[in-house]
C-alpha cells in the first residue's frame, strides 16, 4: 500500500474546514470523481463532528491518510489515539437517508453506509482507524469546451473523450459556471459564436484569480492579423485555425498543459482562534475561511476590550484573494494605531480604494461591529447585514448596508444600531456562506431550514449550525465564513 498523502491535524473545530479543503484539492488532483469526492467530504464532516464533540476540551491530534491499494482504488483513513468510539456500534437513531431531515447526531452510520458500504472502524495497538475505499476514479483530466454549434460539440467530444473528461457548454455563461465548479485544467473555446465571441468570457477570467489554474486554447476560423493579435492580447496559451485535425488538437493541448503537471497543496497561513471572547459576556464562534486563514475572507479584533471587530471579504477566493486581503488588513492596522474613530478609518480606506492606492484589481466588502450598552452597532460597506435570532427562535435580517468601498470619494457611512435585549444569537457572514448554498433562493427562508432546533449550549448551537450549512465540496465556489455571537 502506497501512502499518497499524510498529515496530522489538531482535533479542533477549525480543522474541520481545513480537512474539507485538503480533500477538495487532493481528491481532485487524484482524479476521484466529483460525486465520490463530495461523498467523502460529507462523511468526513459527519465523522469528525462526532469525534470533536466526544473529545471537546482535550488536546488531541488526528491524522488524515490517503493511500493507494491498487491502480483502481484509494483508501481514505483517519487515525487517532483517542478512547475508541466505534460509530457503527453506538448508533441508536432511527434516522434514514430518505427522510432528508437534519438530525443533531445519529445520522452518522446511515449516512456513511449509504455512501461507503465498506467503511470500517477498528482499534489496533491503541490506535483507531476509520477508513473507506474510493473506487470511482477517472484519471482523464477534465477539459471545458465552449461552442454553440452542437455538431462541433459532438465532434470535438469524440476527438477528446479517450484522453479527457469533456464538459461541453453551449454558451459563455455555462462556460463560466463550469470554470467555477469543475476541476478542469484546460479551457477550449470557439472564438466566434452565433451571438458574439468568447472574448467576454476570457476578459472575465483574466480579471479573476482563476486564470492561473487553466490552460486556454482558442479555435478560430479567421486567421487575420487583427483577430490573432486580439486573441493573443487576451492571454490564450495557444490558438488553432479551423478546421482542426485531431492530432493537431491533442498536440496543442499537451503542449500547453505541461505547466500543470504537478499537484501542490500547502497550508501555511495563521489560524484565527475558533472562539473570541467579547464584551457583555458574549462569545464570537469563528468558522470557515477566516478560521483557517487561506482565502480572501478576514476577521480582525480591533480593540483590547473585546467590543469591536471587522469581518471582510475580498472579491474572488484562494491565494490571490488572500494576498489582496493583506493590503487591506495592513491599512486598517496602521490607521487604528492613530487612535482615530472607526468612521474616520472607513472614510480613509474608501478614499484609498477610490484613488486606487491599494487593491487595484479587486473589490472588498466589510462590516465593522462593536458592542456597547447591550446594543450592536455596525458600519457596513457593501456587506450582508447581521442576522439575528431572538429568544423565541424568530429569524430576521437587520437593515443597514452602505455602498462598496471605492465607488465614491465623498460617501459618509452610516452608523447602524440594534437592541440586543431579546436576542439569542447574532450571525455575521461573507457572501460565500450563502452563495455556495442558497444561490437564487430566499436566503432567510433557506436559513430557517438549517437552524438547529435542539442544542445543549450556545457553543453547541454554533457548531451545529455550521455543520448543517456545509455543502458538497464541488459547490464550494467561494470562500465562506461565519461568525456566530451568543
Amino acid at each position: 500500500m502506497d501512502i499518497l498523502f499524510e498529515r496530522r491535524f489538531e482535533l479542533l473545530w477549525p480543522t474541520l474546514t481545513e480537512i474539507r479543503q485538503v480533500l477538495k484539492h487532493v481528491l481532485g488532483a487524484l482524479s476521484v470523481k466529483r460525486d465520490e469526492a463530495d461523498a467523502a467530504g460529507l462523511v468526513a464532516t459527519e465523522y469528525l463532528t462526532n469525534l470533536i464533540r466526544h473529545n471537546q476540551g482535550d488536546e488531541h491530534v488526528i491524522m488524515l491518510r490517503i493511500s493507494q491499494t491498487n491502480t483502481d482504488t484509494y483508501h481514505l483513513t483517519f487515525v487517532d489515539e483517542l478512547k475508541p468510539y466505534n460509530l457503527f456500534k453506538k448508533n441508536d437513531s432511527s434516522w434514514t437517508i430518505e427522510s432528508h431531515e437534519l438530525v443533531e447526531g445519529g445520522m452518522g452510520v446511515e449516512l456513511i453506509r449509504h455512501y461507503f458500504a465498506d467503511a470500517t472502524y477498528e482499534t489496533i495497538a491503541s490506535k483507531n482507524y476509520f477508513s473507506f475505499p474510493l473506487i470511482n476514479i477517472d484519471k482523464r483530466p477534465s477539459i471545458i469546451y465552449v461552442d454553440d454549434d452542437v455538431v462541433q460539440l459532438a465532434l470535438m467530444s469524440a476527438y477528446l473523450q479517450d484522453k479527457f473528461q469533456v464538459i461541453t457548454c453551449e454558451n459563455i455563461e455555462a462556460g463560466w459556471q463550469a470554470i467555477l465548479t469543475s476541476d478542469a485544467s484546460i479551457l477550449l473555446l470557439d472564438h466566434q459564436l452565433k451571438k458574439g465571441t468568447c472574448e467576454p468570457l476570457l476578459e472575465k477570467l483574466n480579471k479573476s484569480n482563476l486564470k492561473s489554474q487553466l490552460s486556454v486554447v482558442m479555435l478560430t476560423g479567421d486567421d487575420s492579423e487583427e483577430v490573432i493579435s486580439k486573441i493573443n492580447r487576451l492571454g490564450v496559451d495557444d490558438y488553432l485555425i479551423k478546421p482542426v485535425k485531431k492530432n493537431k488538437l491533442l498536440q496543442s493541448i499537451e503542449r500547453v498543459t505541461h505547466r500543470f503537471a504537478y499537484l501542490s497543496y500547502q497550508s501555511t497561513f495563521g489560524l484565527t482562534p475558533s472562539k473570541v471572547l467579547l464584551a457583555n459576556n458574549k462569545t464570537a464562534h469563528i468558522f470557515g475561511s477566516i478560521a483557517v486563514g487561506n482565502g480572501g475572507d478576514f476577521f480582525m479584533p480591533i480593540n483590547d476590550e473585546g467590543t469591536a471587530f471587522i469581518l471582510g471579504d475580498m472579491m474572488g477566493h484562494g491565494l490571490q484573494a488572500l494576498k489582496e486581503s493583506f493590503a487591506i488588513k495592513g491599512f486598517i492596522s496602521g490607521f487604528l494605531a492613530t487612535g482615530l474613530a472607526y468612521q474616520d478609518m472607513l472614510v480613509a480606506l474608501n478614499n484609498a480604494l477610490y484613488k486606487q492606492q491599494l487593491c487595484k484589481s479587486s473589490l472588498v466588502t466589510l462590516v465593522i461591529c462593536f458592542l456597547e450598552n447591550n446594543k450592536l452597532y455596525w458600519l457596513n460597506a457593501g456587506h450582508p447585514p447581521p442576522v439575528i435570532i431572538d429568544k423565541d427562535g424568530k429569524i430576521s435580517q437587520l437593515k443597514g448596508t452602505g455602498p462598496l468601498l471605492g465607488l465614491s470619494n465623498d460617501h459618509q457611512y452610516t452608523l447602524y444600531e440594534a437592541e440586543l435585549e431579546n436576542i439569542e444569537h447574532i450571525l455575521l457572514y461573507t457572501d460565500g456562506w450563502t452563495d455556495n448554498r442558497f444561490t437564487d433562493k430566499d436566503e432567510m427562508a433557506e436559513l430557517k431550514t438549517i437552524i438547529p432546533t435542539q442544542s445543549n449550549s450556545a457553543e453547541d448551537f454554533a457548531h451545529s449550525l455550521w455543520k448543517n450549512s456545509q455543502v458538497t465540496l464541488s459547490k464550494e465556489i467561494d470562500d465562506a465564513s461565519l461568525i456566530i455571537i451568543n
